[in-house]
């Protein structure tokens, strides 16, 4: 029975040591996505940089900027959530320094109330309030009533120390997170101004290659041969989910707490399978350009396969999400730029490329009609490729989607 309380007591203090590792493990893998983000941004700036104009006007140079700016867009995000939470640590600072400075101010006048009396009583003055008592008992009362006060006025003094450290405490850790803010948005500023560069570059580049038809072709046979990208990618997503959950099930079965940030209980979302038919479309005004399933091209005389539907973007181009999930990947892939992918209830997925401006950060949760970003423009026109999987199988999504 011993032993057993010795060993609970122990997996009671072994805990917060579990739960620092686990999160220091998180910040350690998200800093050093971030730090690769930043090299990833570094090596393609230096690449293009080395180019010249003639150079520029080529397919290759133009999957470059959209690679960049994706990344730029992620870094940029991801400083927006980090100033946020500077934000949110320098009003709680704020508060606490603005109570400890009550709380002092209300400790000094108690002391000072005590060393205003003492002097009253002038020299001597415990023992004279002690002799000059009627009776030993009121001697014995009143020894007892400063034996008390001087002990209160210790536990003030040291009280007021304590909280004059925290303050001091405090206000240095305000203002190092002051300083680290205004990095952050100076950071966030320079890679805006980068990121607009890149686009105005990008639309210079686009209008030289749409003059000649022979890109627009080189596009769409590189798409074919990518389409095997996105179902390798949905392939990786569902082992990563699987290894999460038999990860997170594993701790919760040797007794540890666990609080993974990158664990979902999707079973509390919506059912995405009672929503077919009803989806509403990932952009609000649009027509299907290429269809599900095999398509043949006319002008290159190919036939590809297509997981999805392409759609059309007339009028505006944000993209929604059209169900509630986890955005689960934010990638790159030629042929399809840009592409999203959330995770629904029951291993649901749905994706979307040709994408700019992404509006989502991986592990947000979003709900149907929330902006993930916009279609971004390709040598084709601004089309949306969307696709619905269920597991390993893809669906078509006109089956999925609300009739128009």
């Amino acid at each position: 029975m011993v032993n057993k309380f010795i060993k609970y007591i122990f997996s009671l203090l072994l805990i917060p040591f579990l739960i620092f590792a686990q999160i220091k493990e998180e910040l350690d893998s998200k800093n050093l996505e971030l730090k690769n983000i930043r090299n990833e941004i570094t090596t393609l700036e230096s690449d293009l940089s080395k180019l010249s104009t003639q150079e520029k006007n080529h397919l290759s140079v133009l999957k470059k900027i959209d690679q960049q700016s994706l990344l730029l867009g992620r870094s940029i995000k991801n400083l927006e959530k980090e100033e946020k939470t500077k934000e949110g640590q320098i009003v709680k600072l704020e508060n606490r320094i603005t109570v400890l400075q009550k709380k002092i101010k209300k400790l000094q006048s108690e002391f000072g109330d005590y060393l205003v009396w003492l002097y009253k009583q002038g020299d001597n003055s415990t023992l004279k309030y002690i002799f000059n008592s009627e009776s030993f008992n009121q001697a014995l009362i009143r020894y007892k009533y400063l034996e008390y006060v001087h002990k209160e006025s210790e536990e003030t003094v040291n009280e007021l120390n304590t909280a004059k450290a925290e303050m001091d405490e405090s206000i240095v850790k305000l203002e190092k997170e002051i300083e680290e803010k205004s990095k952050i948005k100076e950071q966030k500023i320079n890679e805006n101004k980068k990121l607009l560069e890149r686009k105005s570059e990008r639309n210079s580049i686009l209008t030289s290659l749409k003059k000649d038809k022979d890109n627009v072709v080189k596009e769409i046979d590189e798409k074919r041969k990518m389409e095997i990208s996105i179902k390798q990618l949905i392939a990786d997503l569902i082992e990563k989910e699987r290894e999460r959950e038999r990860r997170y099930r594993t701790e919760k079965l040797k007794g540890n707490i666990v609080s993974y940030e990158d664990y979902f209980n999707y079973n509390s979302f919506q059912n995405f399978a009672e929503l077919k038919g009803s989806l509403n479309w990932p952009i609000k005004q649009g027509k299907i350009g290429r269809d599900f399933g095999e398509n043949k091209n006319d002008k290159t005389k190919t036939v590809t396969l297509n997981y999805g539907i392409d759609l059309i973007a007339r009028g505006e181009k944000e993209v929604f999400a059209v169900a509630e999930g986890i955005v689960s990947a934010i990638e790159w892939i030629p042929g399809y730029g840009s592409v999203v992918i959330i995770t629904h209830r029951d291993n649901f997925r749905t994706v979307y490329g040709h994408l700019t401006d992404i509006n989502v950060l991986e592990g947000n949760k979003v709900i149907a009609g929330d902006l993930i970003g916009i279609v971004s423009e390709s040598l084709e026109g601004n089309i949306l490729h969307f696709e619905i999987w269920n597991e390993r199988n893809y669906q078509n999504p006109q089956d999925w989607l609300v009739k128009k």
